[in-house]
């Protein structure tokens, strides 16, 4: 009876099994294709998560005790006064808000940039160094490795240095230690390793007289 009811509707079954076969093919290859675009979604995460865990490991200031030090290159006037000039007016502005000589902050921002022509100056609007910290909500980007903090605009950069400087347990201390003399500001910050750059002291002592910077200071 029941063979006969196969000969005689061979057909019908034969098109239900293709078709629930086809079903479960889709089934399967959705289920592998979800597999991996969760995946992805996983890698994609891992890989932005990598920029927040390399930021954990500085300390505001880039950890340039253990990188190598590098030699502030001959900055030729054509490209220094300009960059003094732009940046002047800020850095006195900075001073008046925070108490950090405006030669200070303005050669730091001098010599950590190459005078505006390192790389996470130009791109990122980051004239001091400042790196990733586990409280830094903003912007950032990874530069050899490390993570860096990135600006929309130059002035954000020189403000968050003064938050960050002001924001030290010690800073009371040291301003009132150094007041207005930028020498003493310039041996205490090369002592806290605020640069990579080598002989960080002599070179912003160097700046500051070359250009006369100091008179920002009154």
């Amino acid at each position: 009876m029941k063979w006969k009811f196969f000969k005689t509707n061979w057909f019908p079954i034969a098109v239900i099994v293709l078709v629930l076969a086809a079903i479960v093919k889709k089934n399967l290859l959705g289920a592998i294709t979800n597999t991996g675009k969760a995946g992805t979604a996983t890698e994609k995460l891992t890989g932005g998560g990598a920029i927040a865990s390399a930021g954990e490991s500085h300390a505001g200031i880039l950890s340039w005790a253990s990188r190598t030090s590098v030699a502030l290159p001959d900055i030729p006037e054509s490209v220094a006064i300009p960059f003094l000039q732009r940046f002047g007016r800020v850095a006195a502005g900075e001073q008046q808000k925070f108490g950090v000589p405006a030669s200070i902050m303005l050669a730091c921002a001098y010599v950590n940039s190459f005078s505006g022509q390192r790389d996470w100056a130009r791109q990122y609007h980051n004239y001091f160094a400042l790196g990733c910290t586990s409280d830094w909500s903003g912007a950032s980007e990874t530069v050899g490795g490390a993570c860096i903090r990135r600006y929309e605009r130059a002035w954000d950069s020189f403000r968050d240095f003064s938050v960050y400087l002001s924001g030290r347990s010690d800073f009371a201390a040291l301003r009132q230690s150094c007041g207005k003399d930028w020498k003493a500001w310039a041996k205490a910050l090369h002592a806290k390793k605020v640069s990579d750059v080598s002989d960080f002291e002599a070179e912003v002592v160097k700046v500051i007289e070359a250009y006369r910077l100091y008179e920002l200071d009154k």
